[in-house]
Protein backbone atom coordinates (compact mmCIF):
# COMPACT_ATOMS: atom_id res chain seq x y z
CA UNK A 1 0.00 0.00 0.00
CA UNK A 2 1.62 3.66 -0.54
CA UNK A 3 1.92 5.66 1.96
CA UNK A 4 -0.30 8.69 2.28
CA UNK A 5 1.22 11.71 1.89
CA UNK A 6 0.45 12.99 5.79
CA UNK A 7 2.91 10.24 7.23
CA UNK A 8 5.85 10.69 4.19
CA UNK A 9 5.50 14.23 5.53
CA UNK A 10 5.70 13.23 8.96
CA UNK A 11 8.90 11.12 8.41
CA UNK A 12 10.88 13.71 6.95
CA UNK A 13 10.54 16.06 9.50
CA UNK A 14 11.17 13.19 11.75
CA UNK A 15 14.21 12.44 10.45
CA UNK A 16 15.16 16.30 10.30
CA UNK A 17 14.67 16.37 13.85
CA UNK A 18 16.51 13.31 15.10
CA UNK A 19 19.25 14.68 12.92
CA UNK A 20 19.41 17.63 14.86
CA UNK A 21 18.32 15.65 18.45
CA UNK A 22 15.64 17.49 19.34
CA UNK A 23 14.20 16.90 22.26
CA UNK A 24 11.47 13.78 22.51
CA UNK A 25 8.15 15.64 24.35
CA UNK A 26 5.34 14.55 26.65
CA UNK A 27 3.29 17.15 25.51
CA UNK A 28 2.07 19.68 22.61
CA UNK A 29 1.26 23.29 23.35
CA UNK A 30 -0.65 25.02 20.85
CA UNK A 31 -1.25 28.65 21.28
CA UNK A 32 -2.95 30.57 19.08
CA UNK A 33 -1.20 33.71 19.95
CA UNK A 34 2.07 34.23 22.03
CA UNK A 35 3.65 31.31 22.10
CA UNK A 36 6.47 33.31 21.37
CA UNK A 37 6.10 34.93 24.38
CA UNK A 38 5.47 31.95 26.75
CA UNK A 39 8.53 29.93 25.11
CA UNK A 40 10.77 32.12 27.56
CA UNK A 41 8.86 30.25 30.54
CA UNK A 42 10.55 27.17 28.93
CA UNK A 43 14.15 25.35 30.70
CA UNK A 44 16.50 24.45 28.30
CA UNK A 45 14.18 26.43 25.50
CA UNK A 46 15.61 25.91 21.91
CA UNK A 47 14.23 26.57 18.71
CA UNK A 48 13.41 25.04 15.55
CA UNK A 49 12.25 26.57 12.51
CA UNK A 50 10.25 24.91 10.44
CA UNK A 51 11.78 25.99 7.97
CA UNK A 52 14.64 23.58 7.98
CA UNK A 53 12.32 20.13 8.34
CA UNK A 54 12.22 18.44 5.30
CA UNK A 55 8.45 17.72 4.76
CA UNK A 56 7.00 20.64 6.74
CA UNK A 57 3.79 21.85 4.81
CA UNK A 58 4.06 25.51 3.20
CA UNK A 59 1.57 27.35 5.39
CA UNK A 60 4.08 26.28 8.55
CA UNK A 61 7.25 27.24 6.38
CA UNK A 62 7.45 30.63 8.34
CA UNK A 63 6.36 29.17 11.64
CA UNK A 64 8.89 28.27 14.89
CA UNK A 65 9.08 24.99 16.97
CA UNK A 66 9.59 25.52 20.81
CA UNK A 67 11.39 23.15 22.52
CA UNK A 68 12.23 22.54 26.64
CA UNK A 69 10.79 21.86 30.23
CA UNK A 70 8.15 23.11 32.28
CA UNK A 71 9.12 21.51 35.73
CA UNK A 72 9.10 18.24 34.67
CA UNK A 73 6.99 18.05 31.47
CA UNK A 74 8.85 18.28 28.50
CA UNK A 75 7.29 19.88 25.75
CA UNK A 76 6.82 21.01 22.06
CA UNK A 77 5.48 24.67 21.74
CA UNK A 78 3.58 25.59 18.47
CA UNK A 79 1.88 29.01 17.46
CA UNK A 80 -1.36 27.92 15.82
CA UNK A 81 -1.60 30.47 13.70
CA UNK A 82 -0.09 28.94 10.24
CA UNK A 83 1.10 32.06 7.32
CA UNK A 84 1.19 35.36 7.54
CA UNK A 85 -1.27 37.23 9.46
CA UNK A 86 -2.33 39.78 6.75
CA UNK A 87 -3.21 36.62 4.78
CA UNK A 88 -6.13 35.88 6.96
CA UNK A 89 -4.79 32.09 7.33
CA UNK A 90 -5.17 31.77 3.84
CA UNK A 91 -4.17 28.35 2.16
CA UNK A 92 -1.99 27.46 -0.12
CA UNK A 93 -3.05 26.36 -3.40
CA UNK A 94 -3.27 22.80 -3.94
CA UNK A 95 -3.07 22.26 -0.12
CA UNK A 96 -4.28 18.85 1.63
CA UNK A 97 -6.73 19.57 4.24
CA UNK A 98 -4.12 17.99 6.69
CA UNK A 99 -1.52 20.43 6.71
CA UNK A 100 -3.67 22.74 8.75
CA UNK A 101 -3.07 19.63 11.60
CA UNK A 102 0.68 19.25 11.10
CA UNK A 103 2.56 19.77 14.21
CA UNK A 104 -0.26 17.53 16.22
CA UNK A 105 0.80 14.09 13.96
CA UNK A 106 4.94 15.35 14.30
CA UNK A 107 4.35 15.45 17.97
CA UNK A 108 2.51 12.11 18.46
CA UNK A 109 5.52 10.55 16.11
CA UNK A 110 8.09 11.88 18.36
CA UNK A 111 6.27 10.88 21.51
CA UNK A 112 3.82 13.44 23.00
CA UNK A 113 0.20 11.83 24.49
CA UNK A 114 -1.42 15.15 25.93
CA UNK A 115 -1.92 18.23 23.53
CA UNK A 116 -3.11 21.57 25.19
CA UNK A 117 -4.44 24.11 22.79
CA UNK A 118 -5.41 27.18 23.62
CA UNK A 119 -7.16 30.35 21.58
CA UNK A 120 -9.21 33.55 21.52
CA UNK A 121 -13.38 33.22 21.41
CA UNK A 122 -16.67 34.66 21.82
CA UNK A 123 -19.16 34.00 24.53
CA UNK A 124 -22.26 32.93 22.90
CA UNK A 125 -25.64 33.23 24.86
CA UNK A 126 -25.72 30.48 27.34
CA UNK A 127 -27.23 28.93 30.66
CA UNK A 128 -23.24 28.68 31.29
CA UNK A 129 -23.01 32.30 31.89
CA UNK A 130 -19.51 32.71 30.45
CA UNK A 131 -18.44 36.23 30.17
CA UNK A 132 -16.07 37.90 28.70
CA UNK A 133 -12.38 38.11 30.63
CA UNK A 134 -12.85 34.18 31.50
CA UNK A 135 -11.01 30.83 30.72
CA UNK A 136 -13.36 28.63 28.97
CA UNK A 137 -12.44 24.87 29.19
CA UNK A 138 -13.95 22.89 26.41
CA UNK A 139 -15.48 19.78 27.36
CA UNK A 140 -17.32 18.86 24.00
CA UNK A 141 -17.15 20.61 20.74
CA UNK A 142 -19.73 21.13 17.47
CA UNK A 143 -18.12 20.82 14.46
CA UNK A 144 -19.89 23.76 12.53
CA UNK A 145 -17.05 24.73 10.00
CA UNK A 146 -17.88 22.24 7.43
CA UNK A 147 -13.80 21.52 7.55
CA UNK A 148 -11.89 18.43 8.82
CA UNK A 149 -8.09 18.01 8.64
CA UNK A 150 -9.04 14.32 7.64
CA UNK A 151 -10.48 15.52 4.07
CA UNK A 152 -9.11 12.80 1.67
CA UNK A 153 -6.20 11.17 4.35
CA UNK A 154 -7.73 7.52 3.64
CA UNK A 155 -5.41 5.17 5.51
CA UNK A 156 -2.63 6.48 7.27
CA UNK A 157 -0.64 4.54 10.06
CA UNK A 158 -0.82 7.87 12.18
CA UNK A 159 -4.68 6.75 13.05
CA UNK A 160 -7.35 5.47 12.32
CA UNK A 161 -9.76 6.20 9.18
CA UNK A 162 -12.61 6.75 11.49
CA UNK A 163 -11.16 8.30 14.92
CA UNK A 164 -13.21 8.63 17.77
CA UNK A 165 -14.19 12.40 19.05
CA UNK A 166 -16.13 11.61 21.57
CA UNK A 167 -13.16 10.84 24.34
CA UNK A 168 -11.07 13.48 23.08
CA UNK A 169 -11.10 15.97 26.00
CA UNK A 170 -9.92 14.40 28.87
CA UNK A 171 -12.04 15.09 32.21
CA UNK A 172 -9.10 14.54 34.52
CA UNK A 173 -6.69 17.43 33.00
CA UNK A 174 -9.86 19.57 32.71
CA UNK A 175 -10.95 19.46 36.19
CA UNK A 176 -7.43 20.20 37.44
CA UNK A 177 -7.48 23.05 35.24
CA UNK A 178 -10.54 24.20 37.09
CA UNK A 179 -8.92 23.96 40.08
CA UNK A 180 -5.61 25.23 39.61
CA UNK A 181 -7.82 28.34 37.83
CA UNK A 182 -9.86 28.45 41.28
CA UNK A 183 -6.42 28.80 43.47
CA UNK A 184 -4.81 31.48 41.33
CA UNK A 185 -7.64 33.74 41.24
CA UNK A 186 -8.79 33.24 37.37
CA UNK A 187 -12.02 32.95 36.14
CA UNK A 188 -12.70 29.49 34.16
CA UNK A 189 -15.73 27.31 33.69
CA UNK A 190 -16.51 24.38 31.42
CA UNK A 191 -18.42 24.90 28.10
CA UNK A 192 -19.33 23.52 25.14
CA UNK A 193 -17.36 24.59 22.17
CA UNK A 194 -18.60 25.78 18.50
CA UNK A 195 -15.98 25.21 16.17
CA UNK A 196 -16.61 27.73 12.99
CA UNK A 197 -15.11 29.01 9.51
CA UNK A 198 -13.19 31.85 9.32
CA UNK A 199 -11.48 34.65 8.75
CA UNK A 200 -14.32 36.58 8.53
CA UNK A 201 -16.28 37.74 12.13
CA UNK A 202 -20.01 35.98 12.69
CA UNK A 203 -23.40 37.41 12.25
CA UNK A 204 -25.53 37.70 15.09
CA UNK A 205 -28.14 35.17 13.49
CA UNK A 206 -25.15 32.81 13.05
CA UNK A 207 -23.73 32.96 17.50
CA UNK A 208 -27.53 32.51 18.23
CA UNK A 209 -28.02 29.55 15.88
CA UNK A 210 -24.78 28.11 17.68
CA UNK A 211 -26.33 29.14 21.26
CA UNK A 212 -29.55 26.93 20.60
CA UNK A 213 -27.59 23.89 19.24
CA UNK A 214 -25.71 23.76 22.38
CA UNK A 215 -22.70 25.75 22.46
CA UNK A 216 -21.37 28.33 24.56
CA UNK A 217 -18.38 29.72 23.01
CA UNK A 218 -17.33 30.22 19.49
CA UNK A 219 -14.24 29.66 18.32
CA UNK A 220 -12.63 29.59 14.67
CA UNK A 221 -11.27 26.78 12.87
CA UNK A 222 -10.79 24.73 16.43
CA UNK A 223 -11.87 21.91 14.38
CA UNK A 224 -8.35 21.39 12.82
CA UNK A 225 -6.40 20.79 16.41
CA UNK A 226 -8.96 18.80 17.96
CA UNK A 227 -9.84 16.55 14.96
CA UNK A 228 -6.14 15.63 14.23
CA UNK A 229 -5.71 15.02 18.15
CA UNK A 230 -8.29 12.92 18.17
CA UNK A 231 -6.54 10.81 15.26
CA UNK A 232 -3.38 10.83 16.81
CA UNK A 233 -4.79 9.63 20.05
CA UNK A 234 -3.83 12.53 22.15
CA UNK A 235 -5.38 13.20 25.31
CA UNK A 236 -6.82 17.07 25.04
CA UNK A 237 -7.22 20.26 26.99
CA UNK A 238 -8.81 22.89 24.41
CA UNK A 239 -8.67 26.63 26.32
CA UNK A 240 -10.62 29.47 25.51
CA UNK A 241 -9.80 32.89 26.06
CA UNK A 242 -13.20 34.47 26.01
CA UNK A 243 -12.81 38.10 24.27
CA UNK A 244 -16.40 39.17 23.51
CA UNK A 245 -19.95 38.25 24.76
CA UNK A 246 -21.12 37.88 20.78
CA UNK A 247 -23.07 40.65 20.84
CA UNK A 248 -23.38 43.88 18.72
CA UNK A 249 -20.53 44.65 16.66
CA UNK A 250 -16.88 43.94 17.33
CA UNK A 251 -13.59 44.46 15.35
CA UNK A 252 -10.49 42.55 15.24
CA UNK A 253 -7.89 44.98 17.37
CA UNK A 254 -10.21 45.12 20.35
CA UNK A 255 -10.41 41.15 20.14
CA UNK A 256 -6.81 40.65 19.81
CA UNK A 257 -6.11 43.61 22.75
CA UNK A 258 -8.47 41.52 24.77
CA UNK A 259 -6.99 38.34 24.49
CA UNK A 260 -3.78 40.03 25.05
CA UNK A 261 -4.87 40.81 28.16
CA UNK A 262 -5.69 37.70 29.57
CA UNK A 263 -2.41 36.36 28.07
CA UNK A 264 -0.85 36.72 31.74
CA UNK A 265 -3.42 34.34 33.25
CA UNK A 266 -3.38 31.67 30.66
CA UNK A 267 0.16 31.15 31.36
CA UNK A 268 0.20 30.84 35.00
CA UNK A 269 -2.65 27.99 34.70
CA UNK A 270 -0.50 26.41 32.23
CA UNK A 271 2.75 26.56 33.94
CA UNK A 272 1.23 25.43 36.81
CA UNK A 273 -0.79 22.71 35.54
CA UNK A 274 2.54 21.08 33.85
CA UNK A 275 2.59 18.65 36.49
CA UNK A 276 -0.63 17.23 35.88
CA UNK A 277 -0.10 17.24 32.01
CA UNK A 278 2.90 14.90 32.91
CA UNK A 279 0.74 12.67 35.19
CA UNK A 280 -1.54 12.20 32.16
CA UNK A 281 0.90 11.98 29.80
CA UNK A 282 3.27 8.62 31.90
CA UNK A 283 -0.30 7.34 32.47
CA UNK A 284 -1.46 7.49 28.40
CA UNK A 285 1.91 6.22 27.59
CA UNK A 286 1.07 3.50 29.92
CA UNK A 287 -1.68 2.49 28.48
CA UNK A 288 -0.20 2.45 24.77
CA UNK A 289 2.29 -0.04 25.88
Amino acid sequence: MTQSALDSAVDLAMAALKRRETAEPQALLLLATGSATFATRLAGLERVPFSRLDGAPAAWREATLYTGRLGDLSVWLVDDAPGAAEDGGREEPGEPAWARGFPVWLAAAAGASVMVHASAGYALESDRKITPGMLALVRDHVNFSGRTPLYALGASELGPLFPDTSQLHNADLREAALKLADRLGVKAAEAVAACVAGPCLETAAERRFWARAGADVAVQELQNPLIAAAHAGFAALAIVCVTDAGEGASDVKGIVMRADALAAALEDLLVALSGDIASIAIDSGVDER
